[in-house]
């Protein structure tokens, strides 16, 4: 794992607050800052905030989720996913992820973000062996998904899930999630839990991109 050297920040709270500090000196990661007023001395960091912004505004757009901005960090997330794992000129046309961490990328867990997602549960016998859900990005502490349950209100991890991108493939302007009015801030604060489901009995099953072809439309409780 290669290290890093130089850190180029602006002067926001969140880089110079004490805690960062020590962890910087600690690190022996060398600051630089840039002046106030003068974001063209981070011009790197500037473009690839346009860049992520726009991706997300793109994936938001096509979920048919552009007014929903609750979802909005999910999207930044998964498009920093993306463009770390895309070649870049500056590099010879190396993949980023590759050339920090000196190992191939695999893109067979590269899913449609927004696309209906059906995760594998184990509530009793005669209960839904499935939960329908909108597939949102990757997590990053472990080797799974993230999905957003309009049922429980709650954000999903999991592995054990099967796919139906065919689903916002024919109709981009539909979503998983029913969109409110364009003027409706009504998500704005909302609250996201985060929970993490396993399922009992045996190892974790490969996730699977088949899925039942149905119409995206609102979440019901609807068996898949």
């Amino acid at each position: 794992m290669r290290k890093i050297k130089k850190f180029r920040t602006d002067n926001g709270l969140e880089f110079v607050e004490s805690e960062f500090k020590e962890f910087c000196t600690i690190n022996g990661i060398a600051r630089h800052k840039t002046l106030v007023g003068k974001p063209q001395q981070n011009g790197v960091a500037q473009r690839i905030n346009r860049t992520l912004l726009e991706k997300a505004r793109c994936m938001l757009s096509n979920a048919g989720l552009w007014d929903r901005k609750a979802f909005w960090t999910d999207a930044i997330s998964t498009a920093c996913y993306l463009v770390n794992r895309s070649p870049y000129t500056s590099i010879d046309f190396q993949i980023s992820e590759e050339v920090w961490s000196g190992n191939p990328v695999d893109y067979s867990s590269l899913i449609i973000f927004g696309c209906p997602v059906y995760t594998h549960v184990n509530n009793g016998k005669l209960a839904h062996r499935a939960v329908k859900c909108m597939f949102l990005g990757y997590a990053s502490n472990f080797k799974g998904y993230r999905m957003w349950c309009p049922e429980s209100k709650k954000v999903i991890q999991s592995r054990d899930v099967t796919f139906n991108e065919t689903a916002i493939l024919s109709s981009g302007e539909e979503s998983v999630v029913s969109s409110a009015g364009a003027g409706d801030q009504q998500d704005t604060n909302m609250e996201i839990k985060v929970e993490t489901v396993a399922v009992q009995g045996g190892a974790a099953s490969q996730p699977s991109r088949e899925g039942q072809v149905t119409e995206p439309s609102t979440i019901s409780s609807d068996q898949p």
